[in-house]
């Protein structure tokens, strides 16, 4: 089939959460169809991979965001009622670009990843649209919007609100939605009944992620992510303000290296604190996952699946996750890793594990077989092929 595929960011190369999903997909579909990309670039180093990933596929249209455009159409979005974060990607250039592809030649589908580009493909008809919510981004805000100090609290609470009417009109003009969790099918059928639904996870590449030689350092506990994102910095910030002090105090060895690019002001002020290391961007990321004798993953707004848990578990490292990301592997507690509900518990949980290095152990190797049973993207595949084919049938 010729496939448009719509994203938010330039789908490649696989180095943070959407981009891991997005690239694999792509790298997928363009194997036995003729894959046409339109998303938008997330800067420069985005938009430079534009070039790379037309080796991959058949085109390649990618529209830089403007950042003053973007804040001007989501104070525009403010007073006329939509939802921001689909006003601030709203570029035209994409979706003129969409357009005059489909009158040029026709797609025989349109895959969608991310809701808040999806106003792109509203304009072509006529022919079978799929679209994946990977989570339902307007839950997140609500979370916000109980959480957050004022006046943002309003900010996000009112955000939550259009978002999930955004969803619904979305979720009602396309022919399929995916989500990634079980868990998230559930909550979308409960909002949004009365749509077709189905789950595709998210899977990890075993072969690159894969338990190293070397022993890991001890005391060492490592964190990988983008760190200008708000559920990264909101980890962070909470878990050395909460939790690595309560560790220390047992563990007086212990440190935490916070590995990712961007780092923003509030997570580069973290490096100050003892114990504390913030890398920036760095070439690799499994060397740090590789020395660590726990990986932690301390978000407290998470949605869907972690990849960088699933990356840990598949390193063979012991994970300690607060209650939300756990869930979202629906994995049994114990089975690679292991929940925490407090700051009190997630300490206990670390303490634990660095004063027991043959249960780390133990735990890590669990972790890795349950990657190897229920997060291959092979078998993520099998699910989006299924989808794909039902679609186009009907």
């Amino acid at each position: 089939m010729r496939i448009f595929f719509l994203a938010q960011r330039v789908p490649f190369p696989p180095d943070r959460g959407d981009k891991i999903t997005t690239a694999n997909e792509v790298r997928h579909l363009a194997r036995s169809h003729e894959v046409h990309v339109f998303c938008l670039a997330d800067g420069e180093d985005d938009l430079a991979q534009a070039e790379p990933l037309r080796r991959i596929v058949t085109s390649v249209t990618a529209v830089p965001v403007s950042a003053w455009r973007a804040r001007l159409r989501a104070v525009g979005a403010l007073a006329g009622g939509g939802p921001l974060t689909v006003a601030m990607l709203d570029e035209g250039a994409l979706r003129r670009a969409v357009a005059a592809a489909a009158a040029r030649t026709p797609p025989d589908l349109v895959f969608v990843y991310s809701s808040n580009v999806a106003q792109h493909a509203l304009g072509v008809g006529g022919v079978p649209r799929i679209m994946q919510f990977a989570d339902l981004d307007s839950r997140k805000f609500a979370a916000l919007g109980t959480s957050a100090g004022w006046p943002m609290r309003l900010v996000y609470a009112l955000e939550g609100r259009r978002l999930l009417a955004w969803e619904r009109r979305i979720a009602q003009a396309f022919a399929h939605s995916l989500l990634c969790t079980e868990a998230e099918v559930a909550e979308f059928r409960t909002l949004i009944p009365g749509v077709p639904v189905s789950c595709v996870g998210n899977g990890v590449d075993l072969d690159y992620f894969a338990p190293g030689a070397a022993a890991p350092e001890e005391d060492l506990l490592v964190f990988t992510g983008v760190m200008d994102y708000s559920a990264n910095v909101d980890a962070m910030v909470w878990f050395c303000a909460e939790v690595l002090p309560r560790i220390r105090a047992t563990r007086p060895a212990a440190r935490l290296a916070i590995v990712g690019s961007r780092p923003n002001a509030a997570v580069r002020a973290l490096g100050a604190l003892a114990g504390v290391t913030v890398t920036g961007r760095v070439p690799d990321v499994r060397p740090w996952i590789g020395r660590a004798a726990v990986f932690v993953a301390p978000l407290r707004l998470a949605r869907g699946i972690q990849n960088k848990v699933l990356e840990a578990m598949a390193s063979g490292v012991p994970v300690v996750a607060s209650t939300a990301a756990w869930r979202g592997t629906g994995l049994a507690a114990g089975d690679g890793i292991v929940p925490a509900a407090d700051a009190d518990a997630f300490a206990a949980r670390v303490t634990e594990l660095l004063a027991d290095p043959a249960g780390r152990a133990a735990l890590g190797a669990r972790g890795r077989v349950a990657m190897e049973r229920d997060f291959t993207w092979a078998a993520q595949f099998v699910r989006l092929d299924a989808v794909i084919a039902g679609v186009a049938a009907r």
